[in-house]
């Protein structure tokens, strides 16, 4: 079942869980900081209009599905398990009076993989010298530490080829962030898996994008389904919290896949099914309309990732074109969170190929904040890729990610947007699941 009244009444009355976000409100109002927009604020008392807020957050959770994992609880992977350290940096950082913080960054550690995936996300782009050493990667997560990250995300590539994988989970959960290992499964050892376990990682994803051995492998390559598989038992049995990552194709969501994968998950005992819609990037920069989800396909997987939740059984679902629709999170490419490419340019996200600048010559919050305001300094209410695909597209030539100044430059021709559901809730007090209220 989806998270019930009576679930949201007793987090609320638990101080671990309400304690960061109030007490960070309280905070905020005795020193005269508003770090939230001002819409969620009464005009006449100047106060956080609280029960729009809470109508908000019911409304939203009713699609969500709340579950307990090694002592803390967990609605889905776009949010740290609470209560813990990350939660509690969570509310610290968006009450901090500080310009916004990333919320999540995801560190792609290299770009050396075994796979030829066609909808790759890194395909096409060019790399601006060599990987970040171990202790480039070691400064970059204690500055993300100093931003306030509450989850760090490890990809490529293929991260499970670092030799020093180990040594950088455990300095990114060291540092108080939910750690999360993104993997094609190939180099997912016993023995790995068990070191980091050791060293605090938190969640293992997998990619899986079809329940056959024969529809996975012709994408991906020869034996891929099977390391995936292997993968995913190997996670659920080293405790951490499991999940599969699939990416959305129309063929992926008009033959049923979704429902076939989550049964396959059911079986495997994993704990979350991500899904991530096909992207105009990297392999599928070129792609055409029909390669990309039509907006009766988004309206599929939102529905799926409700109902399916709501149902209570198998995995719970983040679709994330759900959870970053413009009813909910918005887009928070640059705004909320961060991706690093191998040779250490930051960009708003894996998906998002404009680049800000390289932590090897500048400080990361000073590439954070050119990359901030840039962006629009809030939330988007669409996907920028998907809105903007041309205009990126347009230069090409010059090679991807693109130079900060380009990248500049086509944000601000991009222009602002209104804010997402999430910041805008009691301006137009909308439902999560359609229509207003």
């Amino acid at each position: 079942m989806s998270l019930s009244f009576f679930q949201f009444a007793s987090l609320l009355l638990d101080p671990r869980v309400s304690g960061p976000p109030l007490g960070g409100l309280r905070k905020m109002r005795t020193r005269g900081i508003r770090r939230l927009p001002d819409q969620v604020y009464d005009s006449a008392s100047g106060r956080l209009r609280i029960a729009q807020t809470r109508r908000f957050l019911r409304e939203w959770l009713d699609g969500e599905r709340l579950t307990r994992h090694r002592g803390q609880w967990v609605l889905n992977s776009f949010l740290p398990p609470f209560p813990g350290p990350a939660y509690q940096r969570l509310f610290d950082n968006m009450f901090s009076g500080r310009h916004l913080s990333p919320v999540s960054a995801f560190l792609a550690v290299t770009a050396r993989c075994p796979w030829e995936c066609p909808h790759c996300s890194r395909g096409g782009r060019r790399m601006n010298g060599p990987e970040l050493s171990t202790q480039e990667w070691l400064d970059t997560l204690r500055q993300l530490h100093g931003l306030g990250t509450s989850i760090i995300g490890f990809t490529g590539g293929e991260p499970c080829v670092r030799e020093d994988l180990e040594t950088l989970v455990r300095a990114a959960a060291a540092g108080g962030s939910a750690t999360i290992l993104f993997t094609s499964g190939r180099g997912f050892t016993p023995e790995l898996a068990g070191r980091l376990r050791d060293a605090g990682l938190w969640s293992v994803c997998v990619s899986l994008d079809a329940d056959t051995a024969g529809a996975h492998d012709a994408a991906r390559g020869q034996g891929s389904f099977a390391a995936a598989i292997d993968a995913l038992r190997l996670a659920r049995a080293k405790g951490f919290y499991a999940m599969a990552g699939a990416v959305a194709t129309p063929a992926f969501v008009r033959s049923g896949m979704p429902a076939r994968l989550h049964a396959l998950l059911a079986g495997l005992g994993v704990h979350e099914l991500r899904i991530v819609e096909a992207m105009p990037c990297g392999g599928l920069s070129g792609c055409s309309a029909a390669d990309l989800l039509s907006p009766d396909d988004v309206a599929v997987l939102r529905r799926f990732h409700v109902e399916t939740n709501r149902a209570g059984r198998g995995p719970k679902i983040c679709a994330f074109n759900h959870v970053e629709s413009p009813e909910i999170f918005g887009c928070g490419a640059g705004t909320q969170h961060l991706f690093i490419e191998p040779s250490g340019v930051v960009c708003p996200c894996d998906f998002t190929p404009l680049g800000f600048g390289n932590v090897r010559e500048t400080t990361l919050a000073d590439l954070w904040l050119r990359m901030n305001l840039a962006m629009g300094d809030n939330p988007r209410t669409h996907c920028f890729i998907q809105r903007h695909r041309s205009a990126v597209q347009a230069h090409a030539a010059v090679g991807f990610p693109l130079p900060p100044d380009l990248s500049e430059r086509i944000c601000r021709e991009a222009g602002p947007e209104p804010l997402p559901s999430y910041f805008a809730l009691v301006a137009s007090n909308p439902s999560p699941h359609g229509g207003k209220t």
